[in-house]
């Protein structure tokens, strides 16, 4: 099985070890074996689409928490909207991007 090197900011790195560890994601504990681990992250295929699935399952709860995060929902609020975005563009764009930096690009459309 080959796998590539997926270079993150630490932060990241860390971030998703602790869901890793916390929702006992078993396909991606090899790549994160322990949640304080600096990198480097070595990923099959497999474990990319999972990473991916991850990023994806991330933004959806957020999406459950954070129901009033739209400016045009008659509902808005503030507060939903940078707790929202703090996911959006946290966990979920930068995982997608350093994911996609090391594969093909767009070869994970399917998963999103």
């Amino acid at each position: 099985m080959i796998k590539r090197d997926v270079v993150m900011p630490i932060e990241l790195i860390q971030e998703i070890a602790q869901i890793v560890h916390k929702e006992n994601y078993f396909v991606l504990k090899e790549a994160f074996p322990s949640i304080e681990m600096q990198g480097p992250i070595f990923l099959s295929q497999e474990e990319a689409e999972a990473l991916i699935n991850l990023a994806v399952i991330e933004k959806k709860k957020a999406q459950l928490r954070y129901p009033y995060y739209d400016d045009e929902h008659p509902s808005y609020d503030e507060n939903h909207e940078n707790s929202f975005d703090d996911i959006q563009m946290g966990i979920y764009e930068k995982t997608i991007f350093y994911v996609e930096s090391s594969f093909k690009k767009n070869s994970f459309n399917h998963l999103l």
